[in-house]
């Protein structure tokens, strides 16, 4: 048995990297997991890793008809809501002084407005499963140093969803709906090792060195924190923002 057999998640962002793992972590837990991101063939190709179990729907985040249809495909095809994990979300690598304000727009829309409109059109439906909820924040939204230096805005809409979590617990608990956050320190996935990690020049000996365990994580690190946080086994958890980031603020950062 699986500790989320029974369960339905919806998840967003969920064609590569951490979304795509922890969908997979998932459905090997026995739940039915709808996946969503604008890209048809990441999505495609992460459904395929669990058939039957995982299956998705084109969203555009930013888009109210999409994120309505999505929680109402995922009705339609499951019938309940128990779980839904805000994944998705707009990472802009640079100074600020170089985004446009569309740029900064975007960026703000994508991290926090739109997810704070998806939460409020889920709230019904979780409400129902006495559910709950999983926001994906990052470490840096609480720290400076690299890689925060080159994401101002981002980092800047991660603070506000360490805040979301914290105030909107409270009002949600008495509804029987926990909601959390994992900040993932330095993962690996298809954006940031396009635009950071996998560089040639990226300084990975330096990254490691303040990290505490000694390496970048995988999507598979994030996605366990993720799955406890979700499941029953932190029943007595909500409004906590929880780092796994190998300790990274821990060795220096």
């Amino acid at each position: 048995m699986g500790v989320l057999d029974g369960k339905v998640a919806f998840i967003t962002g969920a064609g590569t990297g951490i979304g795509r793992g922890t969908a997979q972590l998932f459905a090997a837990e026995g739940a039915k997991v709808v996946i969503a991101a604008r890209r048809e063939g990441p999505l495609r190709d992460a459904a395929a890793l669990a058939p039957g179990k995982i299956s998705y729907v084109q969203m555009d985040l930013k888009s109210q008809a999409d994120r309505h249809r999505a929680l109402q495909t995922v009705m339609e095809r499951h019938g309940r809501l128990d779980i839904l994990v805000n994944n998705a979300a707009n990472q802009y690598y640079g100074p600020f002084i170089e985004m446009t304000e569309d740029d900064i727009a975007d960026t703000f829309l994508t991290n926090l407005t739109a997810t704070a409109s998806l939460i409020h059109r889920a709230i019904p439906l979780l409400r129902e499963t006495k559910g709950n909820i999983v926001n994906i924040s990052s470490t840096a939204g609480r720290f400076a140093p690299v890689p925060g230096q080159l994401m101002v805005a981002y980092s800047a809409t991660r603070g506000g969803i360490n805040q979301l979590t914290r105030t909107l617990a409270a009002e949600l608990g008495p509804m029987g709906i926990r909601i959390n956050a994992v900040a993932p320190g330095l993962t690996h996935g298809e954006v940031s090792d396009a635009k950071l990690l996998g560089k040639p020049d990226a300084p990975l000996d330096a990254l490691r060195s303040v990290t505490a365990l000694g390496r970048i994580g995988e999507p598979a690190d994030i996605a366990r924190v993720i799955l406890f946080m979700a499941s029953d086994q932190a029943a007595w958890v909500t409004g906590q923002i929880l780092d796994a980031s190998g300790g990274w603020q821990i060795g220096g950062g």
